[in-house]
Formats: C-alpha cells, structure tokens, sequence
C-alpha cells in the first residue's frame, strides 16, 4: 500500500519487522544484481557496483549494534531511500566511468535491493524512499514473511540464473574473489554440460588444464587446488 500521512515523519520510528524477520537474504540481492549486470555487455568494475549498490542499502541495519530500538527505527530509513541510491551511483563512476548504461545498472541494482525489501521483508516493513527529503510511507501490507516459498522461489531462480550466465557467458561471481576458482567452477560446468570426455582416459571431464587447456577427469588432476589447476603430465609444463 502506498500511503502518505503529515504525521509519517514522526512515526517512522514504529515501522518494524514481525518476529525478527528482516530482510531478503543478503546473498540473493547480490546474484540478483549480479545476473542484472548482464543485461548489456558489462566490464568486470561494472558487475562489481552493480553488486555493491545492491548490498550497500542494508548498511543501516547495523544499528541492530545499539539494539533492537535502534535497529527498528532506522532500519529501512537511512540507506534505503533513492538519494541514497543516487549517491552510490555517482561514487561508482569514479570507477566505472561516466557512462550511461553503466551508471543506469547501478542505480537499478540498488532499487533490486528495495523491491526484494517492499515485498519479501515481511509485515510491518515501511519505506521512505524519499527521506530525508520527503515523509512519504511506503507499506505492503501484502508482503510476503521472510522465510516463505515466495522469498524460496526467487532465492533458486537466482542461482539458476548465475549457473546458466556462467555457461553462457563464462564467468560466476567468484570472478571478484579468485579469477582461478572462477575459471575452475565454469569449465566444471561447462564440461558437465557437455559430456566432455577426459583427454587421457575417455571417462567424463570434470575439470580443464589451466595451462594447455585439455579436458580431464578427477584422477588426472595434478595439482591439489582449482585456483591453478594443472592436469597430470601437462604438456605445457
């Protein structure tokens, strides 16, 4: 329900979870803006803010630090409104660039962020997508609980859709921790996919050579970790 009252401003303060239910999950609103970044041709820094701006919002959930009070007066408030979002989408083109789509994925990541919030936070949630500018109240009386087949659904549509970008495109959002795991965890996708054969015994790939690129299965793997992975008397060593 979208609603706006002269005494919204001052009672901002009793908009609050039910049960201690708070937020879409922290992991499905960064693969969720990660999968938007796809939506054009994206560099790495890009899909990265796209991913920061769709996290950042929570940041004033930690005032649950000062408590409970705190953590419900101020929590879907401070960083949960567009100025917010816009301030996050200039910072951004420090890194990315003043480039229009890029600075466009940005802005929509953060408001992917307060979309999951508006509807799967559960009852009680108000936003004030224009504070501190505006008392306007936003409230879904509809919302879905937290923890519900709703919020469940979305959660593993998001991890589908980051298996098949992975395949597609040939990338996951390891790509921001460890390009060599992120490399290992697509051609393991990739291969499963594809019924590759291993190169030295025809048995079903599991892994490719991060040196001479052959396709091989678990026993010929030399090397202990997938961040180099080497296979078993590499040509390329």
């Amino acid at each position: 329900m979208w609603a706006s009252s002269p005494g919204a401003w001052r009672s901002f303060a009793s908009s609050r979870g039910k049960d201690g239910d708070v937020v879409f999950n922290p992991i499905v609103h960064g693969l969720i803006a990660w999968a938007l970044a796809h939506v054009v041709a994206t560099d790495r820094r890009t899909r990265l803010w796209c991913v920061i701006a769709a996290l950042v919002p929570d940041l004033d959930g930690l005032g649950i630090i000062f408590g409970p009070q705190v953590y419900q007066r101020y929590h879907h408030v401070l960083t949960h409104n567009v100025f917010f979002g816009l301030a996050v989408t200039v910072v951004s083109a420090r890194w990315i660039g003043r480039r229009p789509a890029a600075l466009v994925l940005v802005f929509a990541s953060f408001l992917s962020h307060v979309v999951g919030d508006y509807f799967g936070s559960g009852e009680g949630w108000s936003l004030w997508p224009f504070w501190p500018l505006s008392s306007f109240e936003v409230l879904n009386p509809h919302a879905w609980p937290f923890v519900s087949w709703q919020n469940n659904v979305i959660g593993f549509t998001s991890v589908a859709v980051t298996l098949i970008i992975a395949v597609r495109w040939g990338r996951t959002p390891l790509e921001f921790f460890s390009p060599g795991l992120d490399r290992s965890v697509v051609d393991a996708l990739r291969l499963r996919v594809r019924a590759t054969p291993c190169a030295t015994c025809e048995s079903r790939a599991t892994a490719r050579c991060h040196a001479c690129g052959r396709a091989v299965c678990r026993q010929h793997v030399a090397t202990p970790t997938y961040r180099h992975l080497v296979c078993a008397g590499c040509p390329a060593v």
